[in-house]
């Protein structure tokens, strides 16, 4: 899915404060997803999860070229594919400041 959920929403709000604070400072937004589907499935679904992120970002009044987007599929798992539980964690978008 590429809903962002009520609960991550105090986070990502304290996430752009930190990027307006500081002039210099950028965001990288990396989508991820499970194993489950096809390569061309997981790296559009990894895509539209980092998308809905920089869409919320930009809705919070961070400027869209202060905001990079990654996204990788199925290629960088962090957890095994094989459990629900680890699936489960692999179902992310991760954040780096740059």
């Amino acid at each position: 899915k590429t809903e962002i959920k009520d609960e991550y929403k105090p986070y990502l709000n304290n996430m752009v404060k930190v990027v307006l604070g500081h002039y210099d400072l950028r965001i990288k937004v990396t989508g991820h997803t499970d194993a489950v589907g096809s390569d061309i499935y997981n790296v559009d679904l990894s895509q539209r999860r980092a998308q809905a992120i920089i869409d919320y970002f930009v809705s919070q009044g961070l400027a869209r070229d202060r905001i990079q987007i990654e996204f990788k599929g199925e290629k960088d798992p962090i957890a095994d594919n094989e459990t629900e539980a680890g699936k489960q964690l692999n179902r992310r978008v991760d954040f780096s400041f740059i």
